[in-house]
């Protein structure tokens, strides 16, 4: 039995955790958890929104906060809970990401494989987030992170990033295939008029 099945926190207290992280108060966070267990983190979450203390720290760009939060339980429940959605189907990444906090969103993504494709209810993923709300920064990086398209370079200089997109190999083929058909079809109307100039209308 985990420590944290013999102790219970009631909503109130949920509440002051979540607060607390809302608002980067490191300090107490670690006051808090010198003194319960850290795996009650797997429990406590908004009893409306289902927002949990990450969200908050995301949220809000508390970086020290998250780091915090996510190293004082194993690495397992950390992927959880860095993944976890609320009530809306958003993860710590959405926001994150839809609020520009990069060094967050890289956290998530490079140490505790955030999924950057996962919808929230209005389908949106997180580089959908970024874009949405001109976070150019944190769209770029995860563009250029997951390369979404291979043929999709992105060329980071500041405000003047540029990204350019390059056909690959499956596009090449598609082109000549698509320059057969013309072929193809121009050879097929040539024949049809010589056959049609040979005919005799009577």
């Amino acid at each position: 039995m985990s420590e944290s099945e013999k102790i219970t926190l009631t909503q109130e207290e949920m509440d002051c955790i979540i607060y607390d992280a809302r608002e980067g108060d490191l300090e107490s966070l670690k006051e808090i958890f010198a003194e319960y267990p850290a795996d009650l983190l797997l429990t406590i979450k908004d009893d409306i929104t289902l927002s949990t203390p990450y969200h908050m720290a995301a949220a809000n760009g508390h970086l020290e906060v998250i780091k915090y939060l996510l190293s004082i339980i194993p690495k397992e429940d950390a992927i959880k809970l860095a993944n976890q959605k609320n009530e809306s189907l958003n993860t710590p990444l959405h926001w994150a990401a839809f609020n520009g906090h990069l060094p967050i969103v890289q956290l998530l993504c490079e140490e505790y494989n955030a999924d950057v494709y996962a919808k929230n209810e209005t389908g949106h993923d997180s580089i959908f987030e970024a874009e949405n709300n001109n976070k150019e920064e944190v769209e770029n990086w995860l563009l250029n992170k997951y390369a979404v398209e291979d043929g999709f370079k992105v060329e980071d200089q500041g405000e003047n990033t540029k990204i350019t997109y390059t056909p690959g190999k499956e596009s090449k083929e598609a082109d000549d295939r698509a320059k057969e058909a013309a072929a193809a079809a121009a050879s097929s109307s040539d024949d049809i008029n010589k056959q049609t100039a040979d005919l005799s209308i009577h």
